[in-house]
């Protein structure tokens, strides 16, 4: 048995991507030629790597096992050119998962970043809420992402970067004490991002552990629809700082000061462990970056390895 270099091509991208379509136009091939690609391979091996439902294509048990090692061999001849990892070698399309509030605070800065520094690669972005976020990582429709409180999975790698502090925060015609307990919020509308997102969850157990359940809640998949909400009195809501600190500077929203402490958001860079190649590393490191350079963490956890670069790049 001897796979050649276009089977073994034509299953990674397929398996990283999950579609033949998909792979066949970042192939810049047909789709014929990608589906001919995989029955050899497939009948090489003497197993099948994919199963079929519908049009949708998930690997099998072998599949799964097979994908690291050819993963190592796509890396290895995409880095023949160059032992050094540099510019010149991270080039491709990496999709990153992103939370609204991330990508709110710090998206702009990442993409100019990355253009500047590796502009070769080419991002493809998702804004989501965090469970959305993961399981698209699990099924392979991203290469990673930032995320709030994963609950993981086995087939995932989870560095934790930091907490993303949140606070509760209210319109002042609201009327709330500047010291809250779940008691002096039960009977107001909070609102909330929907079950079960890590923003509704660290709601819920802070009324849980006072005894109590919200009567009222708003549930909004935008965070910053749900800010604006708000801001214009409908409720209250547990609300990341980076996104209201203007809102309180300028009187607009208050903050409550909760008598029993929140839960921690703590974001993580999650991807599968199996599928990293040069330009996911690039583009990770360069969003942990941007991060401590725009304090968007109360709390900094790690910094990754850095990727070398030109010499002739500049940080926006």
């Amino acid at each position: 048995m001897r796979p050649s270099i276009a089977q073994l091509e034509a299953f990674y991208w397929v398996a990283r991507l999950g579609s033949i379509k998909q792979a066949a136009q970042h192939l810049n091939m047909a789709q014929p030629t990608i589906s001919l690609r995989i029955s050899d391979f497939e009948e090489q091996l003497g197993y099948p790597v994919f199963e079929r439902e519908h049009r949708k294509l998930t690997l099998t048990r072998q599949g799964e096992r097979l994908l690291p090692r050819v993963t190592s061999i796509i890396n290895e001849l995409s880095g023949l050119r160059q032992f050094a990892i540099n510019a010149d070698d991270v080039a491709g399309l990496v999709r990153v998962g992103l939370t609204e509030a991330f990508a709110q605070t710090c998206l702009a800065t990442c993409i100019k970043r990355l253009g500047r520094l590796f502009p070769e690669v080419q991002l493809d972005t998702t804004i989501g809420i965090s469970t959305e976020l993961e399981e698209n990582v699990v099924n392979r429709q991203l290469d990673l992402a930032f995320t709030i409180n994963p609950r993981g999975h086995p087939g995932l790698s989870m560095t934790q970067l930091g907490v993303q502090e949140a606070i509760w925060a209210a319109s002042p015609v609201l009327g709330l004490p500047p010291i809250v307990g779940p008691s002096n919020l039960a009977a107001t509308t909070i609102v909330t991002s929907p079950s079960p997102s890590p923003m509704y969850q660290l709601i819920i157990d802070w009324f849980r552990e006072g005894g109590l359940e919200p009567s009222n809640l708003c549930r909004c998949t935008s965070v910053v629809l749900a800010t604006q909400l708000v801001r214009d009195g409908v409720g209250a809501g547990l609300l990341p700082l980076k996104l209201v600190e203007n809102d309180l500077k300028s009187g607009r929203l208050i903050q409550l000061r909760p008598r029993r402490p929140v839960g921690a958001a703590r974001l993580y860079c999650i991807f599968r462990s199996a599928d990293q190649n040069r330009s996911a590393e690039a583009v990770r490191t360069i969003f942990d970056e941007v991060i401590a350079d725009l304090h968007f963490l109360r709390v900094r956890n790690r910094t990754p390895p850095q990727i070398r670069r030109a010499a002739t790049s500049k940080q926006v």
